[in-house]
């Protein structure tokens, strides 16, 4: 009897022993002043947090699913917009397993602010097969994006920030441009021997997502996505945002037919944009805002590409469409702006037809249309623009 309660006893403590499944994360990284927080975000989405304390943390909790989070130290808790905020840390991939993020230092710590992101981090982690898959794949890209990187930097130095001010740099700006996309389409390469690689991975839902966001689909390429992904993962989280993301930008897929609009002219007059889409023409269909900097900062480069492209025989059609919801502030910045191509507005700004048929997330935003409205690119700017009409039309601008 004795040795059957002593049996019961030991079992009972070896059960309340065990943890439940779920992940640890054993952080250290010295130099980090005490009390700081750290957070595990899921995008912009806070989903845990500690305390540093000797430049040590500890993170648990459980995932239903390995899922990649954004570590992050808060370097500065009295700042309470975003971008003034001194983030430090790196994506882990989370599994429910002991987890070691080891860096030499905080100065050491890769930062998420865009005006700090040129130091260099030095993080180590450990314990979770699914970030070792997920550090395979980063460390197959890294040539790439570096060259990607360096040639977009040398961009907005030569081409980008002389153009807002008039002077256009063409050749320089095609040549670096031309070196991006040839990077971009080797990541692209990549990512998708990866995913066919690895179609039962979570990484591949991570990669695949990400496609979404610097790749250019049809609607063809969007379904052999989603397929390429094993049925093992499709009722999750991440396959199911996939897919929405992907069924949004149906609109704007390569090949697609362009959607109708029905907007306003200068003269306020209603029309439509089919009124202006000049078949047996490429077109352009701009859509931007008077209030929209980036925007305006385009304009300098389409007035660039109207006096090579918009005129005479073959001429590209160009249409610029305002998201604007106040007429006066549409008119104001035509005044200003001097665009002598065709200009339209859809008054109902972000709730109106634009957002509504499109699903575009911001502005500027333009459509490439070939000769019988269908959709050959979309989202380029400056450079990139000029890449794609010398493909189409020719190389027009002048030595």
């Amino acid at each position: 009897m004795k040795r059957l309660l002593y049996g019961i006893v030991c079992l009972g403590t070896l059960v309340a022993c065990q943890r439940e499944p779920g992940y640890k994360i054993s952080g250290s990284v010295p130099g980090t002043p005490d009390g700081m927080k750290v957070y595990l975000y899921n995008w912009n989405t806070p989903v845990d947090s500690s305390v540093v304390k000797g430049g040590k943390f500890i993170l648990t909790g459980k995932v239903d699913v390995p899922t990649r989070y954004q570590l992050l130290i808060d370097l500065s808790p009295d700042k309470v917009e975003s971008y003034e905020k001194d983030l430090r840390g790196s994506d882990v991939f989370v599994d429910n397993v002991d987890i070691k993020y080891e860096s030499p230092s905080i100065d050491s710590l890769p930062s998420r602010n865009s005006f700090r992101r040129k130091v260099k981090g030095n993080v180590t982690v450990t314990g979770s097969p699914v970030h070792d898959l997920f550090l395979s794949y980063q460390e197959k890209l890294k040539p790439y994006r570096t060259r990607n990187s360096e040639a977009w930097d040398k961009y907005l130095q030569v081409y980008h920030i002389p153009a807002s001010e008039g002077v256009f740099n063409t050749r320089e700006g095609i040549a670096l441009t031309r070196e991006m996309n040839d990077a971009q389409k080797e990541i692209t390469r990549i990512q998708w021997d990866f995913i066919k690689a690895n179609p039962k991975s979570p990484v591949s839902v991570d990669v695949a997502q990400n496609m979404v966001y610097t790749a250019k689909f049809s609607k063809a390429d969007m379904d052999n996505l989603l397929q390429a992904i094993d049925t093992s993962l499709r009722e999750t989280p991440g396959y199911k945002q996939l897919k929405e993301s992907l069924e949004s930008m149906a609109p704007i897929a390569l090949g697609e037919k362009y959607r109708d609009l029905e907007l306003v002219d200068e003269n306020g007059k209603t029309v439509h944009l089919s009124d202006y889409v000049k078949p047996g023409q490429y077109n352009m269909v701009e859509f931007w805002a008077s209030w929209c900097g980036p925007c305006r900062g385009e304009i300098p480069h389409l007035r660039h590409v109207y006096d090579a492209y918009g005129k005479g025989k073959d001429a590209f059609n160009m249409i610029s469409v305002s998201i604007d919801d106040k007429e006066k502030d549409w008119k104001q910045a035509l005044k200003e702006e001097n665009m002598k191509w065709t200009q339209l507005c859809d008054l109902k700004g972000w709730k109106g037809e634009v957002i509504n048929k499109y699903k575009i997330q911001g502005v500027p935003f333009c459509l490439i249309l070939d000769k019988e409205g269908r959709i050959i690119d979309h989202g380029v700017r400056g450079s990139e623009l000029d890449v794609v009409l010398i493909k189409y039309l020719g190389d027009r601008y002048e030595e």
